[in-house]
């Protein structure tokens, strides 16, 4: 290997590590975008999520002020034990 030959190698060296560098900073920024977007979407889904939660909150609050008791409908019992459904077909 001549002087030459030897130059050019550690050029070469040099280079790759400077090109894997770059490589290797895209990389990140790539993923620190990837995480930065992430972090945004569940910033907003957070956000609607309180919203919501401050909603409910307040409709539990106003279903609690209510003075006037709802009456309630009472619902037929159903035997289901000796109940048979004869209208419906039999599937075979």
């Amino acid at each position: 290997m001549n002087r030459f030959d030897w130059a050019n190698l550690q050029n070469e060296k040099t280079g790759g590590f400077v090109m894997a560098k770059d490589r290797t900073l895209k990389k990140v920024n790539k993923l620190l975008h990837r995480v930065e977007k992430h972090i945004e979407e569940t910033r907003d889904a957070l956000e609607d999520l309180e919203i919501e939660f401050e909603v409910l909150k307040a409709a539990v609050k106003r279903l609690k002020s209510d003075d006037q008791p709802q009456e309630e409908v009472p619902e037929p019992e159903l035997d289901i034990e000796n109940a048979s459904n004869t209208s419906s077909m039999r599937k075979f």
